[in-house]
């Protein structure tokens, strides 16, 4: 709707892990730095962590999309609760055949085989699990298990989980201690600080533009006090709230974003939320942090 009028190419605040968008703050570029060595150099299990609308799917994308050429990546669904459903999902993304007689061990045994295949082809097997929180106990046990693939010198499958903070306390409990020795590399993103949520938005507008140089929109500095105020620096609410700003901005024929447009847009978003608010010294005013499941 407000596509031309700021001259975008494309909509600049979507929430989906388009890596045109990626931003490479300190802590997103350590973690993909690492995620990329533990792979190319296949070191094994890796956990990636963060809160809701943290960026980590993102940064799992990234690291597929860096790697991709160089090893063949396997995406599971999320919320495996039987071990047998994980692996011939697995099979099924090889290319294997699948018969309904096939048990348990006979599955794993064909799966080492292809995995064997593969390496031969020197093309290692990357499984890349996203919201790993949602496994069961019995299919993050299986993982484990497939960890234990390798020959004298190669892991012949690396394993990115990616999942939210209650990931981790489920692998510090002793059930999952095997497992948890196994994770040779574990990265915790945390929300954008006050100067990278600057840094965010402008990179996504300069992303979005017909000219990168000169973007069709601004956000002032205390709009964007106001908006880390309210999101605390999580990426997802950042964009969901940035879009509605555009959008009133578009209504109102303005292309500088100010405080006044971003408290207008947190009132219509949620008119009956309960304000708690966080006394912030950087900003001349106190802003006002959404409370609920905002």
């Amino acid at each position: 709707m407000y596509h031309d009028f700021y001259n975008f190419h494309t909509l600049p605040f979507e929430n989906t892990p388009d890596p045109r968008f990626f931003f490479a703050s300190e802590q997103h570029r350590e973690a993909l730095a690492a995620v990329e060595y533990s792979i190319r150099m296949r070191k094994g299990f890796v956990l990636i962590t963060g809160a809701i609308g943290s960026g980590k799917t993102t940064v799992g994308r990234i690291m597929c999309q860096r790697c991709g050429s160089d090893a063949p990546i396997i995406h599971v669904g999320w919320g495996h609760q039987e071990r047998d459903g994980l692996i011939r999902q697995i099979l099924r993304h090889l290319g294997a055949p699948l018969r309904r007689s096939d048990d348990h061990a006979g599955m794993l045994d064909q799966l080492r085989q292809v995995l064997l295949q593969k390496l031969q082809q020197n093309q290692p097997i990357i499984l890349f699990v996203d919201e790993a929180q949602t496994l069961s106990d019995d299919a993050l046990e299986e993982l484990r298990l497939l960890s234990n693939f390798d020959t004298s010198t190669d892991k012949l499958l690396q394993i990115v989980l990616v999942g939210q903070p209650e990931l981790r306390d489920r692998l510090r409990t002793p059930r999952h201690a095997a497992l948890r020795q196994r994770i040779v590399l574990a990265k915790q993103i945390q929300p954008l600080s006050l100067t990278d949520t600057h840094a965010y938005i402008e990179h996504r507008l300069q992303a979005a533009s017909q000219n990168p140089h000169h973007p069709g929109v601004v956000f002032d500095a205390q709009a964007v006090h106001e908006i880390y105020g309210i999101t605390a620096g999580t990426p997802r609410l950042i964009n969901v709230v940035c879009d509605n700003c555009l959008l009133l901005g578009y209504v109102r024929e303005c292309r500088l974003i100010t405080p006044s447009i971003v408290r207008r847009v947190v009132q219509d978003m949620v008119p009956n939320f309960e304000a708690e608010v966080v006394v912030d010294p950087a900003v001349n005013h106190p802003p006002m942090r959404l409370a609920g499941n905002f």
